[in-house]
């Protein structure tokens, strides 16, 4: 007896063949692109977590750029701090030079060289902003450039910057000071250069030629007032140096989160690719013996039949 194709069973060998094909293509996908789904729908029971973990990932990468950055800045303050700090360690040797020989020659030009690399460097930028101007980024935090200028400041003083030290968030819970002042950086060393210039201008001076013993004895009282300026300076290049550490230390624990978080993400999304591989060609396998199942319906049809049964 012979059988022909019923349309329930030509339906299901349709059925077949579509599942058969969409299996195909999904493997195909995982294949080429190493991911278990191409959406949130892709991945099933690990939606929201994943939703989660790159949510948490894209405030990581935040700190980190964040963090990068101030270590740019940050750099950029040690070597300013460090240039002050030669200049004032230049200044108090040029005032020691002159209580040693006896003679103020050139002095006040060698303190007036290094007022205006101490201003220089509290003057540094960085992208564009002035690093010790507080919170007015945009404008220079130091007015004057020389002795002239310490002695008649213009308005609003020596020092413009504002008194906004600036602050970085380093994660969700740490907040670093990471910023300083030029009025608080260079204060106590413009006070100091100021008040030799200011003797020098008086009924004291001038410090040039042969130094009268009135003269080398308040010249010798400077040297406090510098080894006091000296020492504010040093102890901010120490203070930039531990924040650096911090920042460093804070990129470190950024880049080993990122890594965490993207192996985890790896877990949740990157497919078995040999499983992959493997039901790939499982998929074809099915495709193509649905494939020909199909066929052969299509030749047995009772259509088919009843023609075949007219012409004989």
């Amino acid at each position: 007896m012979d059988r022909v194709t019923t349309f329930s069973a030509y339906n299901s060998v349709i059925a077949n063949l579509m599942a058969s094909e969409s299996r195909q293509n999904q493997a195909q996908i995982q294949v080429s692109s190493g991911k278990i789904g191409s959406d949130l729908k892709g991945f099933s029971d690990n939606a929201e977590a994943l939703t989660a973990t790159k949510t948490l990932m894209t405030r990581v990468d935040g700190y980190l750029q964040n963090a990068k950055s101030l270590q740019t800045r940050m750099d950029a303050q040690n070597l300013a701090l460090n240039q002050v700090l030669d200049a004032g360690t230049q200044a108090r040797q040029a005032i020691a030079n002159a209580i040693a020989t006896g003679k103020g020659d050139g002095l006040m030009i060698e303190l007036n060289s290094y007022l205006g690399q101490a201003a220089a460097a509290l003057n540094t930028q960085q992208n564009g902003r002035y690093v010790f101007a507080g919170g007015k980024v945009n404008t220079p935090p130091v007015a004057v450039q020389d002795i002239t200028g310490l002695l008649s400041p213009p308005a609003g003083g020596v020092f413009q910057n504002d008194q906004l030290t600036p602050t970085a968030q380093l994660d969700e819970t740490t907040t670093l000071k990471t910023g300083q002042l030029a009025s608080d950086v260079g204060g106590d060393l413009f006070n100091a250069i100021s008040s030799v210039a200011t003797f020098d201008q008086g009924a004291g001076g001038p410090l040039n030629g042969q130094l009268t013993q009135t003269q080398i004895t308040f010249l010798t009282n400077a040297l406090h007032d510098f080894d006091a300026a000296n020492a504010t300076v040093t102890t901010a290049v120490a203070n930039n140096g531990l924040a650096q550490n911090r920042v460093d230390q804070a990129v470190t624990t950024q880049q080993d989160r990122q890594t965490t978080l993207q192996t985890m993400v790896g877990n949740m999304t990157d497919v078995d690719m040999a499983e992959a591989a493997s039901r790939l060609s499982q998929a074809q396998v099915a495709l193509q013996a649905s494939a020909r199942i199909f066929a052969s319906l299509q030749s047995t049809s009772l259509l088919n039949y009843l023609s075949g049964t007219t012409g004989g």
